[in-house]
């Protein structure tokens, strides 16, 4: 393939030329250029960090460039703000949805542009007319006047689609739009897109799922550490040309070379977890082993493990920790004992976001940094071991003061598994330890987990990404509706053997 990025022969409905914007002294894009073509979609790709998210904002009308010129439909376009973006033609469905749960569907959607008859109170009949005709256009089976919060994330998202037609958008802006996602839904929003684009419509779509690009993209726009790389055609770039570009070198290899664990002692044993969801459920740890936990939405991998450290109640349970009973009341309880839950939703459950990388990493293991004699908390030693962790990671930052909701995703995981190994567990679960993480963080995370497994802790990884179960994992227990429906060795795992039990 030419190495040259393309010039597209069509005529773009939004075009941005050499765009740059800096935060003080912090440089965030340099010549970025991007065009997006009605009844196409885009995709932008780079590591987090690199600047994606920044370049939508500036589109969205959320911050301003710093210099650089944009177009739309030919004419110079200079949003003001949101609202300006939004009246031009312009929106943007972010990752984290901006909705409120306690309202309906129909206020949800014209929040902020209420249809007003002559006695300027709302028109309901209208509003309800335009809903129902845009939902039977787009196949969208959804009651409007239902709550937000009855729907499903992958629901409210496709209501959020329409609200950007029923608003006229020409261009729609899609935030990794199936992170959280199972692959049915996916695979829903994926119609959705194609809709879009037979409508006219140009879509942006953010994403590090690099495997979808080529089933509804057409073009591919690659930034790389705020610097533009270049505009592709997405069938004449390989997806292994796409990560050499996005992260400066190339990644021959996905996943560590697995090696058999030279232990096999049992560090937990868990019998006959039931619940009301729960069914009867039994298996082991093993140290310096790798255990993957596969199975459907639905399938309760998360419930399951939120039982077995304290945060959700069950009917019965039967604990062994090194041939010891054990009981978990809480999460606190299990981290205390030496099992560590990473939270599959940093933002919500994982982190403060507000708080320094310091005090995050630190928050579950003030007990190895109190002062010998006075027990105050040394801050000598929490200095030494955050910058220890932050080397030992890799998390891009300037310093360990840092707040949270400074960095990108992939370094608010790695974050999120220092502050897990410091507190010295013997077993750390993993639930989705790769989620919204760009192809080059996510090796440097499969890496730290081969390297705890080389140390003997007790790994669960619980991921609804085949590939990543495949290739991490010595054993898969695949759960289906609640319960263990089989357990496979390594040498039987393949998507199809998965797939075939957990449906």
């Amino acid at each position: 393939m030419n190495d040259e990025s393309i010039k597209l022969n069509q005529k773009p409905i939004l075009k941005l030329e050499n765009i740059y914007k800096s935060f003080g002294p912090v440089q965030a894009l340099r010549g970025v250029s991007l065009e997006a073509i009605s009844g196409k979609c885009t995709a932008i790709v780079g590591e987090n960090g690199a600047g994606k998210s920044t370049l939508m904002n500036i589109v969205s009308g959320v911050i301003r460039k710093t210099s650089g010129e944009m177009y739309f439909d030919e004419k110079k376009y200079e949003p003001k703000n949101i609202k300006s973006a939004e009246k031009t033609g312009i929106a943007i469905i972010h990752q984290e949805l901006v909705t409120v749960n306690e309202m309906t569907v129909i206020d949800n959607i014209f929040l902020g542009n209420e249809i007003r008859n002559s006695f300027g109170k709302i028109n309901y009949k209208e509003q309800f007319k335009i809903i129902t005709r845009i939902f039977k256009e787009l196949q969208i089976s959804i009651d409007p006047k239902k709550k937000m919060g009855y729907y499903s994330v992958a629901q409210q998202q496709i209501i959020e689609i329409a609200k950007t037609v029923i608003r006229n958008a020409k261009v729609i802006i899609m935030d990794e739009p199936t992170s959280s996602l199972s692959d049915k839904e996916t695979q829903m929003l994926f119609r959705l897109v194609k809709q879009l684009k037979e409508q006219g419509k140009a879509v942006l779509y953010i994403s590090h799922r690099l495997e979808e690009i080529p089933v509804i993209c057409e073009y591919i726009t690659i930034i790389r550490d705020g610097g533009f790389i270049g505009n592709y055609e997405v069938d004449k770039i390989s997806e292994e040309e796409i990560i050499a570009k996005m992260v400066g070198r190339e990644i021959t290899q996905r996943f560590p070379t697995k090696v058999q664990g030279k232990d096999n002692e049992v560090l937990l044993s868990v019998n006959q977890i039931s619940s009301d969801i729960l069914k009867n459920i039994s298996f082991n740890i093993k140290k310096g082993e790798i255990l993957g936990f596969a199975g459907l939405v639905g399938a309760k991998r998360t419930e399951l493990f939120k039982t077995l450290i304290g945060a959700m109640s069950c009917s019965s349970k039967e604990i062994y920790w090194k041939d010891k009973k054990a009981t978990f009341k809480s999460p606190y309880e299990a981290i205390k004992k030496g099992l560590f839950y990473v939270t599959e939703d940093r933002k919500e459950d994982g982190l403060i976001l507000d708080e320094t990388i310091r005090n995050n990493i630190s928050v579950s293991s003030f007990k190895y940094m109190q002062n010998k004699y006075l027990k105050f908390i040394s801050k000598k030693t929490q200095n030494e071991m955050c910058n220890y962790f932050m080397n030992v990671t890799k998390i891009k930052a300037p310093n360990f003061s840092y707040k949270i909701n400074q960095l990108s995703g992939g370094n608010q995981q790695k974050v999120l598994i220092s502050k897990a190994i410091c507190a010295k567990p013997k077993i750390i679960i993993f639930d989705e330890p790769t989620r919204g993480v760009d192809i080059g963080a996510r090796r440097e995370i499969y890496d730290l987990i081969s390297e705890l497994k080389a140390q003997g802790i007790g790994i669960v990884i619980i991921s609804s990404e085949l590939p990543e179960i495949i290739g991490l994992c010595d054993r898969v227990v695949v759960m289906k509706e609640g319960r263990i429906s089989k357990e496979l060795e390594a040498k039987d795992l393949s998507q199809e053997n998965i797939i075939k039990y957990a449906i």
